[in-house]
């Protein structure tokens, strides 16, 4: 079985399109999506998704919490993390699948995801530096040109064609297997929302597990980048786990 974990958060329409999109293109195998729904005044009614649907309520705890909620309730082998704003395509859930029973040191699959009009979206990355965090909140980055270092950052040199090993990749799509999860979860709750994907695939790599992204694997995101403005809402949870993230790992960790 798949289990595919997601959180809502005032997403109600773009959860039951991504719904749609599984029943529409869903694996060979039984599947079901586990959703937290953070959003206490939104109501979701679950048998109207669907008898392969679960909602968990709760008190908008947080995107790496609320997957870790999916998680527990989950039965899956496999786990898909989902953002609402995601669309599976024809394939992609059994390509996943298979390549994580081939693959047995690979511990996250990240798949290409493109925008609804159908461009590539940029979605994986190295790990930070600090050359990188710096430039990532100067005024200088709104000039226009990018310095070859976070022109590398953003992994400009990868072909998107090409299944590559990666540092990490953005979690609005990601599989990988129960086992090779912590028992509360896949991700560290203590990260309300941002860098728990970079936090998860660091700690793959250090358990000897590789991160790869796999363009066979596609999907559709419809990715609006919520923090790029520092001085928002979403700014603001970006910064303060990026600081969590610096603290936990005593600096900027590369990869093992």
């Amino acid at each position: 079985m798949i289990s595919i974990l997601t959180v809502n958060y005032h997403t109600g329409t773009q959860l039951a399109e991504l719904i749609r999109s599984l029943h529409d293109h869903p694996p060979s195998c039984p599947w079901e999506i586990v959703v937290t729904n953070n959003s206490p005044v939104e109501r979701i009614d679950a048998g109207r998704l669907g008898d392969n649907v679960t909602v968990l309520e709760a008190t908008n705890v947080g995107f790496a919490a609320g997957i870790n909620m999916a998680f527990r309730r989950s039965r899956g082998d496999v786990l898909m993390i989902a953002n609402p704003d995601v669309r599976v395509t024809a394939g992609a859930l059994d390509r996943a699948v298979a390549s994580l029973s081939a693959m047995p040191d690979v511990g996250v699959i990240l798949p290409r995801l493109r925008y609804p009009e159908g461009a590539v979206q940029p979605s994986v990355r190295r790990f930070y530096s600090w050359p990188v965090v710096l430039f990532a909140r100067s005024p200088l980055r709104w000039l226009g040109g990018r310095p070859a270092f976070f022109r590398r950052y953003l992994y400009e040199d990868l072909d998107a064609t090409r299944s590559a090993d990666v540092d990490w990749g953005l979690g609005g799509a990601m599989f990988l297997r129960r086992k090779d999860a912590d028992e509360d979860g896949p991700f560290d709750a203590r990260f309300f929302l941002y860098f728990e994907d970079v936090d998860l695939c660091l700690r793959m790599w250090r358990k000897g597990l590789r991160v790869h992204y796999l363009p066979a694997v596609e999907m559709v995101h419809a990715h609006r980048r919520s923090s790029r403005n520092p001085l928002s809402a979403a700014g603001w949870h970006h910064f303060r786990s990026m600081v969590r993230f610096i603290v936990k790992h005593r600096g900027l960790p590369r990869r093992p």
